[in-house]
């Protein structure tokens, strides 16, 4: 149960690989519109166990910061209340991007999984190339320092938005993406191999036309590294998240869309 929210939550993006370079994009309409937003079911499967264990939500609207127009991005997850009596979890990322590049401006942090805590504030600074974050991580200190910053880095809310607007023209089976994000004291990437276009049904949503993916996840204290976590996003102009497994060492953790509104497109439903 433990950190099954937080990777749950990194999988909606991919997991970590080596060798960044950015993602091409396209132009004109954006995938996305203020007032979006997007719930999800967060499950963990184990033999015959398949249990509902958490929910997360996903929310886009606009505010002002330092006198401009910005995207502010509220990214929220939590244990059932049942849950919370073993382990529980409350995980809220918020990112503030630029309207037109999608480039981050802002970042926070603040996660509770049982008696850990971690908190993150990002600054970002385009003109030197730095992140100028601050964390806190359990009972450690709080730090300061200067992250390297380049084109494609991103943070988890913000990423999002931004492989949402991913050219997909040129899709062909095989074909592999990389982005960097940031969190806590480093930056990593990630990276996305399209797997080709299948209908996905959805509990309570229906059949979803979607762009099937698989993310490299390296072993370590959750994953053996032997298989690919594998993402769904809608096949349409929104380009959303619609279902999402990673394979643990015991079991696997699955989310899936459960309710969406504001969107800026029609669901690609069949």
């Amino acid at each position: 149960m433990k950190k099954v929210l937080f990777i749950s939550l990194a999988i909606l993006l991919g997991s970590f690989a080596a060798k960044a370079q950015c993602i091409p994009t396209k132009g004109g309409e954006l995938p996305y519109a203020a007032g979006e937003n997007l719930s999800y079911v967060l499950s963990y499967k184990w033999n015959a166990v398949n249990t509902d264990v958490a929910t997360a939500s996903l929310k886009l609207d606009t505010v002002t910061y330092n006198g401009k127009q910005v995207y502010h991005s509220k990214m929220t997850a939590r244990t059932k209340s049942f849950f919370d009596t073993f382990f529980k979890a409350r995980e809220n990322f918020q990112s503030w991007f630029a309207m037109d590049s999608g480039r981050p401006i802002k970042y926070t942090r603040n996660t509770l999984e049982g008696k850990y805590t971690a908190t993150n504030q990002y600054y970002y600074n385009w003109g030197s190339r730095k992140i100028r974050a601050t964390w806190k991580m359990g009972s450690k200190p709080q730090q300061s320092a200067d992250l390297p910053l380049t084109d494609c880095t991103y943070d988890l809310p913000s990423i999002i938005y931004f492989l949402r607007r991913m050219d997909t023209s040129g899709l062909k089976d095989g074909k592999s993406y990389k982005v960097t994000y940031a969190i806590d004291d480093d930056v990593y990437t990630i990276s996305l191999t399209f797997k080709g276009r299948e209908s996905k049904r959805i509990k309570g949503i229906g059949k979803v036309k979607c762009l099937h993916f698989g993310c490299n996840v390296v072993a370590g204290e959750m994953f053996t590294g032997n298989e690919d976590a594998q993402l769904w996003v809608s096949d349409d102009n929104n380009h959303i998240p619609i279902y999402f497994m990673a394979p643990l060492k015991v079991g696997a953790v699955t989310g899936r869309l459960s309710a969406y509104t504001g969107l800026a497109h029609k669901l690609a439903t069949e």
